[in-house]
């Protein structure tokens, strides 16, 4: 194991001056990324990394629960939210998503912190990790896998990714506002359905066509997890989740990860489940604060 690091850990950064009080920083290409950031200053960080077509709203449940103990960092990734949408899609790379990360994190000072991404965040969370071990003290991944393609993907994976690459075929012909119309046609909670138009309306083409196009061509990062991710892990997923699969695959590389297991759910933990997944993720952070071993495998019933 690599050499214990505590979460909130000056690494890096080389400067001691007061925090930026606006919640954004511009990146080395240009981009505007809004973030939320709440909790005492002098807490460990944990920055939480939403979904695809989300934003920091995503992570309400856990912040809400979260924030009397921990400095939460919340942004909103590029493309999504508040946060600025490149027309050059060239612009989009699951590096360059993790790149955002990290100098968000060189923004703010934070050497070390605990990442935390559900789904497309966790692809992002992933990718940081194998790329900077040495800014961790723990990474979580909820719903996410560590490749587009894997031999030992099942069917309901590869199904749910032939319908999002459906998805992007026609928001590049129809927009984003029609794709929130197709997509809220089959939701029968009108609340529901109105959400979901509004909230693909409201995103810019750019973002979500870049994002999309980040997810299939990410490179595999399977083959670097077991060298590269020292620190400890928890790796969530529900058992109903058409990407549940991918949560073997990442087990069996990372031996010493707590793996959690949520009965009957889909995809989302954090909207799933936010009791249950919140309470999860504290013991973790807790552990790992503690210094106690992580490892093994629970199961959380409905």
């Amino acid at each position: 194991m690599a050499p214990n690091r505590r979460i909130g850990t000056e690494q890096g950064t080389g400067d001691t001056g007061k925090l930026p009080a606006m919640p954004e920083l511009e990146t080395n290409d240009g981009t505007t990324l809004w973030y939320d950031e709440r909790g005492p200053d002098d807490a460990p960080p944990v920055v939480l990394l939403h979904g695809f077509t989300s934003s920091h709203r995503m992570w309400h449940a856990q912040r809400a629960e979260l924030e009397d103990r921990y400095r939460l960092i919340v942004p909103d990734l590029r493309g999504h939210g508040r946060s600025g949408a490149p027309e050059d899609l060239g612009t989009y790379s699951i590096e360059r998503y993790a790149t955002d990360v990290h100098e968000l994190l060189d923004h703010l000072k934070i050497g070390v912190c605990a990442l935390v991404g559900c789904s497309f965040g966790g692809m992002i969370a992933l990718q940081f990790a194998v790329t900077w071990p040495e800014r961790l003290a723990c990474l979580v991944a909820s719903d996410a896998s560590p490749a587009y393609e894997h031999v030992s993907y099942d069917e309901r994976f590869r199904e749910r990714e032939e319908a999002m690459r459906a998805n992007e075929a026609f928001a590049e012909e129809r927009g984003m506002a029609g794709l929130g119309k197709r997509l809220a046609a089959n939701v029968h909670d009108p609340f529901l359905a109105d959400g979901i138009r509004k909230r693909y309306a409201a995103m810019a083409p750019a973002g979500y066509l870049g994002a999309a196009r980040t997810r299939r061509e990410r490179p595999d990062v399977t083959p670097l997890l077991r060298e590269r991710l020292t620190m400890p892990v928890l790796l969530c997923d529900g058992d109903a989740d058409p990407v549940f699969c991918a949560l073997d695959v990442m087990a069996r590389e990372l031996p010493e990860a707590r793996v959690a297991i949520f009965e009957g759910a889909d995809h989302g933990l954090p909207s799933q489940r936010p009791e249950a997944f919140t309470a999860v993720l504290r013991e973790f952070l807790e552990d790992v604060e503690a210094g106690t071993a992580v490892a093994g495998r629970i199961v959380i019933a409905t």
